[in-house]
């Protein structure tokens, strides 16, 4: 027993492919960042742009310990406020402590 075709799907026959030329942005929705700027509304999470820092030229360690959250956060807080990486923040922990 064969299944009864829905209205309008009884021939395919002149339904192709797109042409490779046309782009599937040619029927994409208006620019909706653009539309959004224009009636005042701004971006919540704006992207930030990294510096790359420059590689050490030392030779470097892998090292890996467990640490408290509350000083792991201390830890992380103080290198964004220096604007330094982890590594150059260990570095000036461990000059201090020669100077003990």
């Amino acid at each position: 027993m064969t299944k009864p075709v829905p209205a309008g799907l009884a021939s395919l026959t002149d339904f192709r492919p797109a042409s490779p030329s046309q782009s599937i942005h040619e029927h994409a929705a208006p620019p909706m960042k653009a539309i959004a700027e224009a009636h005042g509304f701004v971006e919540r999470n704006p992207v930030v742009p990294r510096k790359r820092r420059k590689p050490v030229d030392e030779p470097t360690h892998s090292f890996t310990a467990r640490v408290s959250v509350r000083s792991a956060n201390a830890f992380i807080e103080w290198c964004e406020r220096e604007r330094i990486s982890y590594r150059e923040g260990f570095d000036r922990l461990v000059g201090l402590i020669d100077r003990a």
